[in-house]
């Protein structure tokens, strides 16, 4: 007795979304259209981009980077006032001279 496993065929696949999209009201999107609204989905939920490359098994985090670094919170401006204002609450500055030197 061996455990049979179903294979769907990807025009089975289709005509199943396409089915829950009519019932659900919504525009059919493609596959690849899904993959990048998860990234999106995911960036916005707050999960890192070495754990967003992990989950769409992309081959460096480099690609991820490239594909969805306009969607990370942040840009250049507010990197360097972080860092600044990071800088600033260091209780020692070993770039700052003491006072009196």
């Amino acid at each position: 007795m061996g455990t049979e496993f179903w294979h769907p065929t990807p025009e089975t696949i289709l005509a199943r979304a396409r089915k829950a999209w009519r019932i659900a009201g919504m525009q059919p999107i493609t596959l690849h259209e899904c993959r990048h609204t998860y990234a999106a989905f995911m960036i916005a939920a707050g999960i890192n981009a070495k754990a967003l490359s992990t989950y769409m098994s992309h081959t460096s985090i480099t690609v991820t980077l490239d594909r969805y670094g306009h969607l990370l919170p942040g840009n250049e401006h507010q990197a360097a006032t972080t860092l600044d204002r990071w800088l600033n609450t260091q209780t020692e500055h070993p770039w700052r001279q003491s006072p009196g030197a």
